[in-house]
């Protein structure tokens, strides 16, 4: 009885200590998370309306925008929802879309463009992608100094700066990106709740995600690649009949369908659309004619040809035709111009070996020179080349029957750091086939894969929890206890030092403060570059021309 009672005691001891720190761990992420948005709403809002002249591709989406809002019918690469973001902001301000002649260089402000209010939207998203970031690391079970370093490589990094707190399609291709990968690690968090009312919710939200991916940039379909991929991994260890958790044939085939509906049929849905809006709105001949058939062109008004009937008004004649020339149109861009001074292949692209000019003022000796926070993408890629380089040296031990890693370090390496390494794979790997024209931008959503897997291998080489919680050998005995085989000789691991901070290891504090200082600093280096402002000195200008980079002023 008394032996009960002491049971009983540290049992309920244990159970408050663990709620109590559980209590404690989500404040410091909450206070963590509220500290990163905050961080990343000054670094994308700073100076937003500086210049106040039209910054390289904001001539094109302007002019799109101002298409939607006068009806005029026109032709674009790039699927319409990022367009109709823009031209809903533009109607909800009363802009008419008056100033069409878009050219880089001029003035906003002499033309009476409200151009603050639309960079507004891509600053407020590329805030919220920092935001998204950290919740990733935070959902899959990461300690506050891996959240911390992958969302703080987002938050300062020059080229996300940059590119997404201008009126660019950018930074609400890469919020919706981002969360699509987090509405799939919610989802699969929730495997053992198949079926259930939050299950389908996050399971509709991560088909929403996917579908705003597609409908920006096409680029979007390498994260269907991403959680498709994972999917099918998904159901392939849910149909494994080795595995404990045998399901029925129906069972399985309810979660294919279920899938299938949710994650391809109804984003596909809502890609056509956004193209019944785009058809819609856009009912007056235009600069698009140029590009359509004679039956397309006479559906719209105003239109001056003759002699062939029009098409009678159905949805997929005309977006059979659009799609056609989208994609014919994507392949081809730029092969049929001279070489642009700013292009780039991708094999530059991890190390930032090339940017873009994105604007300059001879009268100021300012200008804006899009590239990545060096010292953050230098980091990041060779946590990539540590990432593949640890994985086939465990595998190679595997083989020799010798365990190189513990149950969870391999499990969380393998499951977690491995799904950001394929979602920077399949935003990275598919660029090397193409032939046409890429820019530096083209790399933003794999670099954000890449800061989930530097943030993830910190917690790996420096947090000693992944240790602490189940050893390997601890998982041996478990298997041997349940009649599975296990032969592997464990090799001797890390082990904690028992001096934590905030719950953990002071070495991952360290390493988070040193790669994060890393990149701060050169934030601080590249601050006129990405902002435009305060101007640098001949001498200035002549410092930051690094890696090969050639900027302007650089000569009195």
């Amino acid at each position: 009885m008394k032996d009960d009672i002491v049971a009983s005691t540290r049992t309920s001891l244990s159970t408050r200590n663990t709620m109590i720190n559980s209590a404690r761990h989500g404040r410091r992420h909450k206070t963590a998370l509220f500290t990163m948005t905050a961080l990343a709403f000054l670094t994308r809002f700073c100076g937003l309306s500086y210049p106040s002249e039209i910054v390289f591709d904001e001539a094109h989406i302007m002019r799109f925008t101002s298409w939607y809002l006068t009806r005029t019918y026109f032709f674009d690469l790039h699927p319409p929802f990022g367009k109709l973001l823009y031209a809903l902001l533009g109607w909800a301000i009363g802009y008419k879309g008056h100033f069409v002649p878009y050219e880089v260089g001029k003035s906003y402000i002499t033309n009476e463009v409200p151009y603050l209010v639309f960079r507004i939207m891509p600053a407020f998203l590329s805030t919220l992608t920092v935001t998204v970031v950290y919740l990733i690391m935070w959902e899959s079970g990461y300690a506050l100094p891996a959240c911390v370093v992958a969302a703080g490589l987002v938050l300062l990094d020059n080229a996300h700066i940059a590119q997404t707190r201008l009126v660019y399609l950018d930074a609400i291709l890469v919020f919706a990106i981002a969360c699509s990968l987090l509405c799939y690690i919610k989802l699969s968090k929730l495997k053992d709740q198949a079926f259930s009312k939050q299950w389908w919710t996050w399971l509709f939200l991560t088909g929403l995600a996917l579908s705003c991916d597609i409908s920006t940039k096409y680029v979007g379909f390498f994260t269907y690649i991403t959680v498709g991929t994972a999917v099918v991994i998904d159901l392939w260890e849910l149909f494994d009949i080795t595995s404990h958790r045998v399901v029925s044939i129906l069972e399985f085939s309810k979660h294919v369908v279920a899938r299938a509906f949710a994650l391809i049929i109804v984003p596909f849905i809502l890609y056509l659309f956004w193209f019944e809006v785009h058809f819609t709105i856009l009912t007056r001949s235009g600069p698009g004619d140029d590009y359509m058939s004679l039956p397309f062109v006479k559906t719209l008004s105003g239109n001056l040809t003759s002699g062939q009937r029009p098409m009678t008004l159905s949805f997929f004649q005309k977006w059979f035709e659009l799609q056609g020339l989208m994609f014919e149109y994507n392949g081809i861009l730029g092969l049929q111009d001279p070489k642009h001074p700013y292009e780039s292949r991708p094999w530059q692209w991890p190390l930032s070996l090339r940017g873009v000019n994105f604007w300059e003022s001879d009268a100021t000796r300012q200008q804006i020179f899009f590239v990545g926070n060096i010292a953050g993408w230098w980091i990041a890629s060779s946590a990539l080349v540590v990432f593949v380089s640890v994985v086939i040296v465990d595998r190679l031990f595997l083989g020799r029957g010798m365990s190189l890693l513990h149950g969870r370090a391999r499990h969380r390496l393998c499951k977690s750091a491995g799904f950001f390494f394929l979602a920077w794979a399949a935003h990275y790997f598919p660029f090397f086939v193409m032939s046409r024209q890429m820019m530096l931008h083209s790399y933003l959503p794999a670099h954000l894969a890449s800061t989930l897997v530097t943030g993830s291998l910190v917690e790996f080489f420096f947090d000693s929890r992944l240790v602490e919680e189940e050893p390997f050998e601890a998982m041996l005995d478990r298997k041997e206890a349940s009649g599975q085989t296990a032969q592997l000789r464990v090799l001797p691991g890390p082990r904690s030092q028992g001096t934590s901070f905030a719950g953990s290891s002071i070495a991952s504090w360290i390493a988070c403060g040193s790669i994060l200082g890393a990149a701060f600093a050169f934030w601080c280096f590249w601050f006129s570059l990405t902002y435009g402002y305060p101007g640098l000195s001949t001498q200035g200008v002549q410092r930051r021309q690094i890696l090969g980079i050639r900027l302007f002023y650089a000569h009195d």
